[in-house]
């Protein structure tokens, strides 16, 4: 394996057995032989089958193996007809046909990230990465890649990308350097998480809507309605919802009659930049809530008390 490379590669592949094998289900374990390969500074994995299996499984293993573990990952084969191969080069997959051709359409990346990244400025966080920070929170990340966060945000892993270039640029201490990969790891504590990024972070109300109508369509919660939903605290006389950006247009929200900070409104509404469905799908997340939370609501005692209550139950 390590002399083919060499050979097609013109350059030395260093060979080593791949240590972590506990972060990969256990029937990939006994599926596979895993080594290291490292060239040019650069690490990724190679996943030899132990049996035979049919391009569908290796496939789809093939992706949950880089998912898992972390690392680009090429299936390293000794047998394979040329349906297969072809078809593993339209579909993008990493391959090492023993004697025959190598496929590695990820070292270019690779060599890009490492050589040629270039940071661009930011001033302020964005809502994507601050979405992705307080569900790390929430959801105890550790040792995630780009890839994993990709999966577990529903996002393309370029716009992860951009959100573990921000952490870097703003030197957010949660972003750790392993295996050349970068990965997001909170602390033991969400008290402590918490403390960490909250400097960061700013308000995800984008505008404010002060509307003379009720909404007609159901919206999730915000501000002191979501507080309400969350304790035994006692809403406003008028309700507070909240709208994505992507969702503004279609809500009619925009067609709607808005009044004057000196009246009475028959429901506000927020557009945000982004929801965390974690602990309740119809309102705002605590963490998201604290943030948006005006100076003199939380100056009544009430809702401080409330606040801090509803983050010992629900976050704490």
């Amino acid at each position: 394996m390590k002399e083919y490379l060499e050979k097609i590669l013109h350059q030395t592949v260093n060979l080593s057995d791949y240590g972590e094998l506990n972060r990969l289900p256990l029937i990939y374990r006994g599926s596979f032989q895993f080594y290291v390969a490292e060239t040019n500074n650069l690490k990724f994995l190679i996943a030899a089958p132990v049996d035979e299996a049919n391009l569908s499984v290796l496939r789809r293993q093939q992706k949950q193996i880089e998912v898992y573990s972390g690392f680009y990952c090429a299936l390293y084969l000794k047998k394979m007809n040329y349906y297969s191969r072809d078809k593993m080069l339209e579909e993008g997959i990493p391959f090492i046909w023993e004697n025959h051709q190598i496929y590695l359409p990820f070292l270019g990346i690779m060599l890009n990230q490492a050589e040629n990244r270039e940071l661009k400025p930011c001033t302020e966080i964005s809502f994507l990465t601050q979405k992705m920070l307080i569900t790390a929170l929430y959801q105890n990340w550790n040792g995630i890649t780009v890839t994993e966060a990709a999966k577990k945000l529903d996002v393309s892993k370029i716009s992860i990308t951009r959100c573990f270039d921000e952490m870097e640029i703003l030197d957010i201490p949660l972003l750790q350097l392993k295996n050349r990969a970068r990965k997001i790891s909170v602390a033991k504590s969400r008290k402590a998480t918490w403390k960490i990024i909250r400097p960061f972070l700013r308000n995800p109300v984008i505008r404010t809507f002060r509307l003379a109508e009720q909404v007609e369509k159901p919206l999730i919660k915000s501000g002191v309605s979501a507080l309400a939903s969350y304790s035994m605290l006692e809403d406003n006389t008028y309700p507070t919802y909240a709208v994505l950006k992507p969702e503004l247009s279609k809500s009619g929200i925009l067609n709607k009659k808005q009044i004057s900070l000196s009246e009475s409104p028959e429901c506000v509404v927020h557009e945000i930049g982004y929801h965390i469905p974690q602990i309740k799908k119809d309102a705002v997340d605590p963490l998201s809530l604290t943030l948006m939370l005006s100076s003199e609501e939380k100056s009544d005692p009430r809702v401080a008390k409330t606040i801090e209550e509803m983050l010992e139950e629900y976050v704490w």
